[in-house]
């Protein structure tokens, strides 16, 4: 199949190496004609750009102001690297792990950023750069890993000796990354298309010399790729052509129709390599939209805004071309009468406060003097045309500034006889001009962004994110595994990645202390204002807190408390649901502190009762007890009376009336005792009593006891003990 011929179906093309180099090469072909007018409008731009002239406009007087310009805008809308911001896509403060997990996610990515002379920051840079001058910027993103190789050794059993398992060996991942690549404008490709949406494939050029084809495609392959010397396009063409490498011109394709990755060489009769989607991304192509300018919905082909003043600057520079010969012509020069010839000497003799001397001065005189021998060329109307050329520079700068939207605000400068209210205005106005590039840019980057999210999703190690991300040493280190299982889990359509357009922006500290006041200063008024209703009614407090929450929302300064709000707003949620106890009345809980020690004194008196009734019984009992002894002695005694009227012995007779006499004292004396500790104790029960409660050092009652009720002495009378 020729190249003049259109393609009508994929099979006019054999599923073969050779018949799929055929194919993509006649796409890549069409892609070149397609985007030739936009390269060769950019080579020019660049070399204008870069101020390179040719011999004849050497003699020129130009004022690059495209190329300040464009450094202008770069600082306006690229001042600094850029921070993202992950979040849920249903902010459930009770939702732990989600939002650990957008917090992983968003370190990553801003980890990215985080030096200066970063790869993404240098690419991204370049990319915005290219956008401003020829009207394209692009950057590629790839997954890269490196591994080695490990050895399990052989398992033996140690009784038999025989080998269980064999020695086996595996591929270990030592390191991994979504590095970013910057493209060229002129080596990036796509197929012909109207809108974005409906591009097919994408394609990027990459030179390789010889080793770099056999590492990535092998030996074999590397030997039927052509390599090529440096050369340039045309004579605007900016690129090295000193190179000394051979290089072959590989095209990296991937085609979004049947989700594959192709590499061709240019000159190359077949196909080099072909993958299945290697990344499986949702969205298949590893490079965000481009930063275009100035495309339409008829062609999908960028133009530069160079393009729509290129006459301004044209005559900007012929104007300053004028300027400078005019300038060159307005000198001081004149002719002279040859015979006198003081005048002579006195331009070229002739030092300060010096005179001098005229041979006759009468003839000079009448002649007219100086002014009769010397005639100077008028230069009046030079310095006129000088003036209004002047003029005429300054409203074409302003009509510059007018098409690129360069507002004299944003160049810092003004007049002394503007109000601040107009300054205000100018300024408001200069930057909502400035606004749509700044989302262009950070829509490109929130794309790229997703896509380095999606590629740690799908390929990295749960290991690699823990370390990368440093979230083992958080306070939310708890909830990282069910995060990093959500990550992997592929569920970040969950969550919304984006770039603020303000973080990229040059930081107007003054803007960011005066923003800062304001928001403290309506933060304050409102928690004044509401505070006395949430501690009269404290289920209004979440509300208010949700109140509170979308004021906040309305200044750009309370980005960093929102999820602090968040959180609140739970735990208030999760109070309500599990409300404390009540805290008792202090007057209820002394009242019935009062009738507890009054309960326990009445069981202590209760118990003394009982311990005195017990005392009582007891004498009763010893009563008994002694009536009892007193019987049984009486009892012995009559028998003893009995045995010794039957007895005549009278030795006998005395012995036993000893015994029954000793034995008669010792009743007496028992009974007499008995009869004394009665008496006592009955003393002791009739003197009035008093209850006194023991307490502890918490002033509990511990203890109840019996004092004497001693009625207090009379002044001047002694005390009856």
């Amino acid at each position: 199949m020729e190249n003049s011929e259109r393609i009508e179906s994929s099979q006019d093309f054999a599923d073969t190496p050779q018949g799929m180099a055929q194919r993509w090469s006649t796409e890549i072909e069409a892609a070149k004609k397609e985007l030739s007018k936009f390269h060769e409008d950019a080579d020019k731009i660049t070399r204008r750009f870069l101020d390179k002239r040719d011999e004849w406009a050497k003699e020129e007087s130009r004022v690059n102001l495209f190329w300040s310009s464009m450094k202008v805008l770069l600082s306006l809308l690229y001042a600094r690297p850029p921070k993202a911001s992950v979040s849920r896509a249903f902010l459930d403060a009770d939702d732990d792990e989600a939002r650990v997990a957008g917090q992983v996610v968003q370190r990553l990515l801003n980890k990215s950023f985080d030096d200066n002379v970063s790869a993404w920051d240098a690419a991204v840079r370049q990319g915005i750069e290219d956008w401003l001058v020829v009207g394209l910027g692009q950057i590629w993103l790839r997954y890269e890993v490196e591994t080695a190789l490990e050895v399990i050794p052989a398992q033996v059993d140690p009784l038999t000796g025989e080998e269980i398992a064999p020695e086996t060996t595996y591929e270990r991942i030592v390191n991994e990354d979504a590095p970013v690549d910057y493209i060229y404008w002129k080596d990036f490709f796509y197929s012909p298309a109207r809108t974005w949406d409906e591009v097919r494939w994408v394609a990027r050029r990459v030179y390789m010399t010889k080793d770099q084809l056999n590492a990535r495609f092998g030996e074999k392959i590397a030997k039927i790729v052509p390599l090529q010397t440096a050369t340039r396009s045309s004579a605007n063409d900016q690129t090295p052509k000193f190179d000394p490498w051979s290089k072959a011109e590989v095209f990296e394709i991937w085609c979004k129709d049947n989700k594959k990755v192709y590499w061709l060489a240019k000159g190359c009769e077949i196909i080099l390599d072909v993958k299945d989607d290697p990344l499986g991304l949702d969205h298949f192509f590893p490079c965000p939209k481009p930063l275009a300018a100035n495309v339409t919905s008829s062609n999908y082909i960028p133009r530069a805004d160079y393009i729509f003043a290129q006459d301004q600057f044209n005559e900007l520079d012929e104007i300053n071309t004028r300027i400078t010969w005019l300038t060159r012509a307005a000198k001081v020069v004149g002719v002279y009468d040859k015979s006198a010839d003081g005048i002579q000497r006195m331009f070229n003799q002739a030092a300060e406060n010096q005179l001098i001397p005229v041979d006759n001065w009468a003839m000079f005189a009448e002649a007219g003097g100086i002014r009769g021998k010397v005639e100077w060329v008028p230069i009046e109307a030079v310095v006129n045309a000088i003036d209004r050329l002047r003029q005429y520079r300054a409203d074409k700068t302003m009509q510059i500034y007018e098409v690129l939207g360069i507002s004299d605000v944003m160049r810092g400068a003004s007049k002394a006889s503007e109000t601040a209210t107009a300054q205000q205005i100018k300024a408001q106005f200069g930057s909502t001009r400035i606004q749509l590039s700044q989302f262009y840019i950070a829509e490109w980057i929130t794309n790229a962004l997703r896509i380095k999210a999606e590629i740690i999703s799908k390929h990295w190690q749960p290991d690699t994110i823990a370390q990368r991300s440093n979230i083992m040493r958080t306070p939310d280190a708890q909830f990282a595994q069910g995060a990093i299982a959500l990550i992997k889990d592929e569920q970040l359509a969950e969550y919304r990645i984006s770039v603020e357009a303000d973080s990229m922006a040059a930081m107007d500290w003054a803007a960011e202390r005066d923003a800062a006041v304001q928001f403290m200063q309506g933060l304050g008024a409102f928690i004044s204002q509401v505070a006395p209703v949430a501690q009269s009614t404290p289920g209004a407090a979440p509300y208010l807190l949700r109140l509170m929450q979308w004021a906040v929302s309305k200044f750009r300064v309370s980005g960093e408390i929102e999820g602090v709000l968040d959180q609140a707003v739970g735990a208030m949620n999760q109070q309500l649901m599990n409300p404390p106890q009540p805290q008792p009345d202090p007057k209820l809980l002394i009242e019935a502190e009062k009738i507890k020690s009054n309960e326990r004194i009445a069981s202590m008196e209760s118990a003394s009762d009982e311990k005195v009734a017990a005392l009582k019984a007891s004498v009763e009992l010893q009563k008994i007890e002694l009536q009892g002894r007193i019987d049984q002695m009486a009892s012995r005694f009559d028998q003893m009376m009995a045995l010794m009227q039957m007895q005549q012995g009278a030795g006998q007779y005395r012995e036993l009336q000893n015994g029954v006499s000793q034995l008669a004292d010792a009743n007496a004396a028992n009974a007499q005792a008995t009869s004394a500790q009665i008496q006592a104790l009955v003393s002791q029960l009739a003197k009035p009593k008093k209850r006194v409660p023991i307490r502890d050092d918490a002033g509990n009652i511990v203890e109840v006891r019996e004092v004497e009720d001693t009625p207090p002495a009379l002044p001047g009378m002694p005390r009856v003990m």
